[in-house]
Formats: C-alpha cells, structure tokens, sequence
C-alpha cells in the first residue's frame, strides 16, 4: 500500500528512505505494542468467537462489547471447528497475507529489495500492528475500500465493501461511500446491494430476534471515551467546529478530483466519527500510493511521525493528512495513480479516475 516515486527521485534516494521508515517503524512499532499486549492480545479475535458461540445458544447479544452484526458472528462460526487459539493465528496470518498482497500490487515498478522494505513498513504501521494484534477487522475494511479505489469502476469492485456493510458498518465509512457516490458509481450500487442483500440474508436465515439483539446493543454501545481519538473526544467547544470545518474541506477535496478526494473522505472519516480508535487509522494506507507519489517528501515525514503522532496528537496528525488535499497544486495529483506506481499505471487509471 506504500508507493514511491521511482524515476523523479532515482534508487538511491528510495531505498534509505525506505529503510529508515521500516526501522523506525519496526522499532516503535513493536515497542508500543508490546507495552500493551498483556492486555490487547486477541481481544476482538475472542470477541468474534464469543459472538459465533452466543449466535449458535440463541444468546446472541451478550457478548459485551460486540457490536458487529449478526451475519460477522454467522461468518464466524467455520472458526469454532479448530481449536481458539489456531482459529486466532489464522486469522493473523490471513491479514498479513492481505497486507503483503496489497502492497505488492501498490509497488508494481520498485526493485524487490524495495518492495521488501515496503511491505515491512506497512506491516510496521502502528495502526495495522494494533490490528493485528487485537484481532480487528480494519484491515479487511481498508482492503475493500482498496478494491473499490484501486480497480476500474465495476459493480463487482464494490460487494467487498458491501460485505463490510453487512457486517461492520463502521460510521467512518460514511465519507467513502459520498466519495464512490462521486467517482465510483457503479462500485457504489455494487456495495450497497451487497449489503441489502447480505442484510437480507441474515434476516431470513438468522432470524429478527438476532438483529434486533444487535439493534439494542448498537444503541447502549460499551464506553469507548477512553480510547476514543475523534474529534468527539475533545471538549464540545472545539470538537464542533472543528467537525464542521473538516466536513466543508472533504466537499471541497471532492471538487479537486479522486486522489485527492480519496485523501479527505478517509480522514474525514477518522475526525469526525463518533469514536474512533487508533487501528482505525490503518485505511489511510489505501491513499498512499497517491501521497507518496505525488507528494514523497511530506509523505514520507508524515509516516516517521506516525508513531509518535497517532499516539499524542492523534486529530493533529490526520489533519495534516487532510491538510496535503489541499495544499498540492491541483494539477499535480493527476500525476499519481491510485492503485500503483508503474508510470503506464497512469495512462491506464486516467479514464478510471475521472469524475463522471
């Protein structure tokens, strides 16, 4: 998901580079994550099995703190045939194989020592290792969006993410699915009949009683202000102006073509959600090979400040991110592909990343 300008900049600025944001990463990365790994471990992988077994005793919707639908619990239950903790590093497995695939295709043009370190440093996002760690779903929701900003616009590209709809419609989606209604269309009708008829599904095998169980604890969801790292976390006096301001710049992004829409919507979608934990953060790598391309330099310093940043300053951070839709020259965004680094990549994405 990592890009990096391979002509403009030549090898020997990219692998030093490289290198130092892998170690860096690795380094902080791994320290943090330990610190709370006592209590982190596998926490919303055990969650999701608690939900698969409470599905099958007709208890669904006790499990606390579960707040995924029950068609995520259903999908679920195929892990309960092997023992937990099998079921927990398959499911770790799966998503590093994800993430390696996904920058792979991202770092088509970038010698193989490169795309190593590419891959490491994607890995290393403090985001995707708490992800990881916890067992979440973030990085399945960053690959279906990934699908829908990376391929041409296709019905198909969006029943991925209309999968996720199903199952984990997170508020932070919200600004995704107004900047496919602009650039991506048909991916839209895709993912939204994905999820009408997942939804359905459910309904009709599961049953009401299941839904409304979820219903229920959607509206006393468990207090999450302490991890909470949105907007809505500061003081109200801030939190809402702030809120309205990033709105108004998203609109505007969208304005400035698909790159550097993309750019916003995922920030938006972090700043402005009801909560928003730090693994969320791991969907902006879906717009870095954008950033990186177009804008190496302050991409590359915005991702060594990423551990330090996301923990401290965490609005700061992703403001900075949404800060860059905009402060690029406009024209200069046509530069840069959304789903690779490869210079055809360019001439091939064009018709694809026009606005309709």
């Amino acid at each position: 998901m990592l890009s990096w300008p391979r002509r403009q900049h030549g090898r020997a600025a990219i692998r030093p580079a490289l290198v130092a944001l892998a170690g860096l990463s690795m380094v902080t990365g791994v320290v943090l994550m330990l610190a709370v790994a006592p209590s982190a471990w596998a926490a919303d992988a055990h969650r999701n099995l608690l939900a698969a077994r409470a599905l099958l005793d007709g208890t669904f919707g006790t499990v606390d703190g579960y707040l995924y639908s029950p068609l995520a619990a259903a999908l679920t239950i195929p892990a309960l045939a092997v023992p937990e903790g099998a079921a927990v590093v398959g499911w770790l497995l799966l998503k590093v194989a994800i993430l390696l695939i996904a920058t792979r295709v991202a770092t088509r043009g970038l010698q193989s020592l490169d795309r190593l370190l590419a891959s490491a440093a994607v890995i290393a996002f403090l985001p995707v290792l708490y992800d990881l760690e916890l067992g979440n779903v973030t990085i399945l929701v960053a690959a279906a969006i990934a699908m829908v900003a990376w391929t041409p616009d296709r019905a198909a590209a969006g029943i991925p993410l209309g999968i996720v709809l199903a199952t984990a419609p997170k508020p932070q989606l919200i600004p995704v699915l107004v900047w496919m209604a602009v650039f991506r269309r048909r991916a839209l009708g895709g993912a939204l009949g994905g999820a009408g008829l997942g939804t359905l599904a459910g309904l009709v095998v599961l049953g009401p009683g299941s839904y409304g169980a979820w219903i229920a604890a959607l509206r006393a969801p468990p207090d999450l202000t302490a991890g909470n790292f949105s907007l809505s976390g500061m003081p109200p006096l801030a939190a809402i102006p702030a809120s309205f301001a990033v709105v108004a710049a998203t609109l505007l992004a969208l304005r400035r073509g698909p790159a550097p829409g993309l750019v916003a919507a995922l920030a938006c979608g972090l700043l402005v959600s009801p909560y928003t934990i730090l693994y969320a953060a791991g969907v902006l790598l879906v717009a870095a090979p954008a950033l990186a391309r177009t804008v190496p330099r302050p991409t590359f310093v915005l991702a060594l400040l990423a551990p330090v940043g996301l923990v401290v300053a965490f609005p700061l951070w992703v403001g900075s991110v949404l800060l860059l839709a905009f402060t690029v020259q406009r024209g200069r965004w046509a530069g840069g592909s959304l789903t690779s680094v490869t210079a055809g990549s360019v001439e091939r994405a064009g018709p694809v990343d026009s606005p309709p």
